[in-house]
């Protein structure tokens, strides 16, 4: 008789509390969308920050696709798969960065010199600055 009674009871309570989490998403949702229209171009994250997304994330399942504004479905799925095949894709720009110095003569020949990127790379291998 008495789980006749507590059934709508808890039923009622576990409603609540989801609506109440309903409204706490919705305006975390919306303050989000606030704080990146403040914010201009991409957002760079780094690996740990990606490991705690995921984590957070898989628990959500499909449910992330509704919630994720940091970067596209798509691109969370990517890490998940990177993190369970413990694999990561090569950097597509390739190689290292030029050291300083020389990034900084380059610039100052091409300042000295009015010469562009095509006059000077003949003489130095291309600059990822």
């Amino acid at each position: 008789m008495t789980a006749k009674i507590f059934h709508p009871l808890l039923s009622m309570i576990a409603s609540a509390s989801d609506s109440e989490l309903a409204r706490s998403v919705e305006f975390l949702k919306e303050e989000n969308k606030i704080l990146r229209s403040r914010i201009p171009g991409q957002i760079h994250t780094k690996p740990d920050e990606r490991s705690r997304l995921v984590k957070l994330g898989k628990a959500l399942g499909q449910g992330i696709e509704e919630l994720i504004t940091l970067v596209a479905p798509s691109t969370f799925y990517r890490w998940c798969h990177e993190e369970k095949s413990g694999k990561k894709k090569p950097n597509p720009k390739g190689g290292q960065r030029k050291p300083r110095e020389l990034r900084e003569l380059v610039i100052e020949i091409a300042k000295t010199t009015g010469f562009g990127y095509t006059k000077l790379y003949p003489y130095c291998p291309p600059l990822r600055l």
